[in-house]
């Protein structure tokens, strides 16, 4: 899911414009699960930062060498931990959801987009980065979003959403291009050769770097402004969204 950082961003950003207004409004026995699910989201959100900041103090230690030997050696070394911080977001899909669900079913409704649909973005995500062995020289094989996800009105979906469910449907599915987002993703190769794609890559890096950092720092605002310290640590139900 490296790749697609400005997407989960995006969707982060989302969740704490919607949720700040209404954090305070909650009865004191739903505002620990809505806390335990946005303080797991924030640790998602903060572990997949920091294998992108290991990333890149790893391409600017193999730099001396070439910018294509940089980025797979770098790739190469972490893609256990871009893998390890996927599964996260992924283990968090229906505690977020119930989480969510407590807050504003609208949003919930919303941001269940990156679990279900017509496909599971995460899980497809999961494997965002692989070698290809299969051609005389190996390569690195990376999935990449090129923007439509990005460019998804979120506003717009949730005023959809919201007159949809305020009419009574209960199973109301808000399309946006996250129904067909593989046809959004392209996958790109990287040999030891190619220089100029490696600077393609740590480009469009950096700027998927920046969107979650954003969104990092956002729901870390919001939290602190929110809940208490108590309520952020002090969780014994392992499970609340059972």
């Amino acid at each position: 899911m490296l790749t697609a950082e400005a997407v989960v961003g995006k969707i982060v950003v989302f969740i704490c414009e919607k949720t700040m207004l209404k954090l305070v409004q909650l009865p004191f026995d739903k505002r620990k699960k809505a806390c335990r699910s946005l303080t797991k989201l924030y640790y998602s959100v903060q572990r997949l930062d920091d294998v992108t900041e290991a990333i890149f103090r790893t391409m600017d230690a193999f730099r001396r060498h070439s910018d294509a030997f940089a980025v797979i050696n770098s790739l190469n070394n972490h893609m256990h931990e871009v893998a390890l911080a996927t599964n996260m977001f992924i283990d968090l899909g229906y505690e977020l959801q119930a989480g969510l669900e407590i807050i504003d079913p609208v949003l919930a409704q919303c941001c269940n987009l990156l679990y279900i649909g017509k496909f599971d973005f995460l899980t497809y995500m999961s494997n965002s980065i692989e070698w290809e062995r299969t051609g005389a020289k190996a390569k690195i094989v990376a999935k990449i979003p090129q923007g439509r996800a990005e460019s998804i009105d979120m506003d717009d979906m949730y005023e959809r959403t919201l007159v949809a469910l305020g009419s009574g449907e209960k199973f109301y599915w808000p399309e946006s291009a996250f129904d067909e987002f593989k046809e959004d993703i392209q996958s790109f190769s990287l040999n030891w050769e190619d220089d100029e794609a490696a600077r393609q890559f740590m480009v469009m890096l950096s700027r998927q770097r920046e969107s979650l950092s954003t969104a990092r720092d956002r729901l870390r605002e919001l939290l602190k402004s929110s809940f208490s310290i108590e309520e952020i640590l002090f969780q014994t139900d392992s499970q609340p969204y059972r």
